[in-house]
């Protein structure tokens, strides 16, 4: 796992409206909810899996995008419908 697995990650986040930091040293991903600032998460890359702080594995490598689906159903985010994104 590298960082460009983690920059698109972070990219997939941040279009379900989370707020994403990434941390270092570690490749470790922080996200918030900036709606609800109690739902937070760090992501962090274990072997070929994506896995929170609580040991949720969330996916695996390569399929950045349903992980961040899941990471947006646990911090209670979600996509903008098209309305809100014009």
């Amino acid at each position: 796992m590298n960082a460009a697995d983690l920059r698109r990650l972070a990219g997939h986040l941040r279009n379900h409206g989370l707020q994403v930091v990434a941390l270092e040293p570690g490749l470790r991903l922080h996200a918030t909810n900036p709606l609800h600032r109690l739902l937070t998460e760090e992501i962090v890359a274990e072997g070929g899996r994506y896995v929170t702080s609580f040991s949720y594995e969330i996916g695996e490598r390569g399929r950045e995008e349903e992980c961040a689906d899941r990471m947006a159903h646990l911090l209670a985010a979600s996509r903008p419908t098209r309305a809100e994104a014009s």
